[in-house]
């Protein structure tokens, strides 16, 4: 009941909280059959939320064991369908044996059609790329097919979640779930040798992840370069779109640019740092801009005024987080969502006046936050413009060189 109360609240948030969320092959997700979602891990727990809210089926996760710290959280965890999974460093051997009974749970759901989700990698790791999985999706997937001779098969839907800036709040974030793969391919292979049963599914799972996922260079330089690369060829499709979408552009354009050969970083990083020195984006350079100021910030402006202090208490929560980047954002998420909970009694106490004008700042985030964004959009297109005509020439020239 819990999740399906906290579902909505955390859907209207986070179609705000990024300017936009592009979700493509959600018909790959069998409606009405065993499927376990495993997706790479770059946030502490945004991935989970996203697929919780845009896409249709009921969910069950894994969690570290170390969050289940008390009575509370353990009850409010497992009324988000949120089961825990123990590592020796959350108590030794005693509490890795619990593992048992939670894969005896995920058996269960599976049997009875359920749907899973699982961050394969095991691990969350804020960067463009996707590391070894661990052996625990396979090993689900195999125990339950093996454990119920009535279970047909158990599908893995490889889902990668992909965002062109995670730390960034209105930035955007681009899902495609993949073909999914047959649990029963496998099964065979896993009653002759678990081992190897598990290890052929698990190498199977990463390449058909991979596929999905962008991945960049480990080295700072080529790492920075590659991102200049990515923001480039996505400025190259135009004016980014806003909201929900379901076209899978931006990502197949992102997937491409990440699979090309690495290239000299240094001219990549210069073009980079002269727009850094005029406070420009790349897309200031590619596309016309607007030249009058935008006449309806002002109203967006007073309808985003009673959020304001929810936004700012969120970022205070997220800085006093664990002081890790993986963290930082979905902490200051699960604050925002927390805290638009709190105003909703608010409309039950205020007069009416006041009642209409917080219903409408509610109703209008998305709208107001996009009027506030087209006036730093209107102010970098005034500055490029100010530039001198030689030097606007320079960065165009540089950047239709490096394409």
């Amino acid at each position: 009941m819990v999740y399906h109360l906290v579902r909505p609240v955390a859907r209207y948030v986070l179609s705000y909280y990024f300017r936009n969320i592009d979700i493509t092959g959600l018909a790959n997700i069998p409606p009405n059959a065993a499927v376990i979602l495993a997706a790479n891990h770059p946030t502490a727990f945004i991935e989970p939320c996203l697929l919780a809210c845009f896409q249709s089926r009921t969910l069950h996760f894994l969690a570290r064991g170390d969050l289940y710290k008390n009575r509370l959280a353990t009850a409010a965890l497992r009324a988000l369908n949120i089961l825990p999974v123990y590592r020796i460093q959350d108590g030794g051997y005693a509490k890795l044996s619990r593992n048992y009974e939670t894969f005896a749970q995920c058996y269960r759901a599976l049997s009875q059609c359920k749907a899973i989700m699982i961050l394969a990698e095991g691990r969350c790791i804020h960067e463009k790329n996707l590391r070894p999985l661990r052996k625990g999706t396979a090993r689900i997937a195999l125990g339950a097919l093996d454990r119920d001779a009535t279970l047909g098969e158990v599908y893995i839907v490889p889902v990668g979640v992909n965002f062109t800036a995670a730390e960034r709040y209105r930035s955007t974030v681009m899902i495609r779930c993949g073909a999914p793969l047959r649990t029963s391919d496998y099964l065979a292979a896993f009653r002759m040798n678990e081992a190897e049963g598990i290890r052929q599914l698990t190498e199977s799972v990463r390449a058909a992840l991979s596929e999905h996922v962008i991945q960049l260079p480990d080295r700072p330089t080529d790492n920075a370069a590659g991102e200049v690369r990515l923001a480039m060829a996505r400025n190259n499709l135009g004016d980014p779109p806003a909201g929900i979408t379901h076209s899978g552009k931006q990502v197949q354009v992102e997937l491409e640019e990440s699979a090309k050969r690495p290239v000299d970083p240094a001219p990549f990083l210069r073009y980079a740092a002269q727009l850094q020195t005029h406070g420009l984006r790349d897309e200031d350079v590619v596309s016309a801009r607007p030249t009058r100021f935008p006449a309806a910030s002002p109203l967006g402006v007073v309808l985003l005024l009673p959020l304001l202090p929810l936004w700012l208490v969120a970022e205070i929560v997220a800085l006093r987080g664990p002081a890790t980047i993986e963290f930082y954002s979905p902490v200051r998420f699960a604050a925002v969502a927390a805290g638009t909970l709190l105003y909703l009694p608010l409309l039950f106490v205020v007069s009416w006046p006041w009642k209409l004008y917080l219903l409408a700042c509610l109703l209008t985030v998305r709208w107001s936050l996009r009027t506030v964004e087209d006036v730093i959009t209107w102010r970098r297109a005034r500055r490029f413009t100010q530039l001198s005509p030689e030097l606007r020439r320079e960065l165009r020239e540089l950047r239709a060189g490096l394409l």
